[in-house]
């Protein structure tokens, strides 16, 4: 790295998410769809990753455990212990890794599903016991490493690295209405309208990374690429919504694709492809991603390559131009290349857990 670089390698954010990079690509490493067994992948597996997700937003749980019981139960299908072997297995396994999950990520004494609870969701199939003895078959198969770095944890990562236009400005105003704590109360009128606009940001995001979840063809992408190209989508789409009003980008292209260059180093997405293979896969997992939203069809994997340099530039809508809420060239980043936004954003997500009045059954396999 150029030592004139104003990101160096000690800067705390760059050694956090190294670290968490050197985690996904060694001993959370997830499997390729192609090497599990047929009965536990495809439809089968993406219903009990939408149940996943529709219980954990059911109970107002957090949506990374999520993520991290999708880890536990891809890992226990590919372990060498046996420990998913039928159908009943799979959806025993699937209630334990989603238990499990929820001790890790959310409060252990006030918000985590009650066992009994979980087990009345098993439609009669399943003990306290039956979960207890799989929850500790699990965590001895897994080598106790239960804090996968998730998408939704790198999202957080990225999400610091984002710049706003206007974070300088002194005049900042604040709806007493958006006050909604104490906490609230104690920042200042930037930080809490930069928190709001983050949270939406999050929201939208989220809801991609749920997508990539769900389906086979993501799962061995790095979870560090897929959070990328959820919030690059996220944050168009939200582009759209405030061009729909009226009202101009809030939030700086040019810094923040720099920095996501620089800091994350996950490559430099305006690019051509040679030398930046993480960026390349950003992209194309941004393009598969905005074709499933749109309800388009995914090219054979086969065919992966071909369809992504003849689509990728058609597809993606900040490939080759970037702009700034003036559309002006933002001189605090040298190098950086903005002019007038191009956008073909995605229409938003749809969420893959559908509105609910009762608590979910774990679907029958």
């Amino acid at each position: 790295m150029n030592c004139a670089s104003q990101y160096h390698d000690n800067d705390d954010r760059k050694i956090v998410l190294r670290t968490m990079r050197a985690l996904e690509n060694s001993v959370y490493k997830r499997p390729r769809a192609q090497t599990m067994p047929q009965i536990f992948r495809g439809l089968w597996r993406r219903q009990i990753v939408e149940w996943m997700y529709v219980l954990i937003k059911y109970c107002k749980l957090k949506h990374e455990a999520t993520a991290a019981a999708v880890y536990y139960l891809d890992a226990a299908v590919m372990c060498e212990s046996s420990l998913v072997m039928s159908p009943r297995d799979y959806q025993l396994c699937a209630m334990t890794a989603l238990h499990l999950a929820l001790k890790v990520y959310d409060s252990p004494t006030m918000r985590v599903i009650k066992l009994s609870c979980l087990v009345k969701l098993g439609n009669g199939e399943f003990t306290v016991d039956d979960i207890v003895q799989k929850e500790e078959d699990l965590v001895k198969a897994l080598g106790w490493r239960i804090n996968p770095p998730t998408a939704d944890c790198f999202l957080h990562q990225y999400m610091e690295l984002l710049p706003f236009l206007d974070d300088d400005d002194e005049e900042c105003e604040v709806d007493p209405s958006e006050v909604k704590n104490e906490a609230d109360n104690q920042l200042s009128p930037i930080e809490l309208r930069r928190q709001k606009r983050l949270a939406k940001i999050e929201e939208v995001a989220s809801e991609y990374i749920e997508v990539a979840l769900a389906r086979d063809r993501f799962l061995s992408t790095p979870t560090s690429v897929i959070a990328y190209a959820s919030l690059l989508s996220a944050m168009e789409l939200v582009t759209a919504e405030q061009q729909k009003h009226r009202q101009q980008c809030y939030y700086d292209w040019a810094t923040f694709l720099h920095r996501m260059a620089q800091v994350a180093e996950m490559g430099d997405i305006l690019s051509n492809f040679e030398g930046e293979k993480v960026a390349r896969v950003v992209r194309r997992t941004k393009m598969h991603l905005d074709r499933i939203v749109k309800g388009l069809d995914l090219p054979d994997e086969e065919e992966e390559d071909d369809f992504s340099l003849a689509g990728l530039e058609a597809n993606t809508a900040i490939s080759g131009k970037i702009s700034n809420s003036n559309g002006v060239r933002d001189d605090r980043v040298q190098g950086a290349r903005s002019s007038t936004a191009r956008s073909s954003s995605p229409p938003s997500p749809t969420s893959t857990a559908s509105p609910v009045t009762d608590a979910p059954l774990v679907p029958q396999l």
